[in-house]
């Protein structure tokens, strides 16, 4: 007799360890920040202010025309501007995170827009790009939780 029931255990341990393994517990996304969150966002604002200042200074490259130093600019003082954000956007919500994600591949294309049309000496497509690359980095900073 004592064997039938040690098998029916063992089998009744395969099954319950198989029913644990498959079931799954549905995490919800959370709604608010933690203080923990929000301190460790504001510990990259002043470097994305002072980001978006390098931004004017781009624009004024743009227009004295000066394309050689607006192509140096882009991969220079701006060459942070990619790691900055991507930190920033990972540490926001998952609704905010996903707009934020956005806008930065938006920003950088605008970026390489601008790259390319001073490359090519194209006044017009400069100035459009840099416009929507300001619009991108404003609505990315407007994301970003206030203390």
């Amino acid at each position: 007799m004592t064997r039938p029931r040690s098998f029916f255990a063992l089998m009744m341990s395969f099954l319950m360890a198989f029913l644990v393994s498959c079931s799954s517990v549905e995490a919800k996304a959370p709604t608010t920040y933690t203080a923990a969150q929000i301190q460790q966002i504001q510990r990259s604002v002043p470097t994305l202010t002072e980001l978006r200042s390098r931004m004017d200074k781009l624009g004024t490259l743009i227009q004295k025309r000066n394309w050689v130093d607006t192509r140096t600019y882009i991969h220079g003082p701006l060459g942070d501007l990619r790691g900055a954000m991507k930190s920033v956007s990972a540490s926001l919500l998952p609704q905010a995170q996903k707009e934020a994600v956005d806008l930065t591949k938006s920003l950088f294309a605008d970026l390489v827009n601008i790259d390319i049309a001073a490359k090519d000496l194209d006044s017009a497509k400069v100035t459009s790009s840099y416009q929507k690359a300001v619009d991108d980095f404003d609505a990315f900073l407007q994301l970003i939780p206030k203390a």
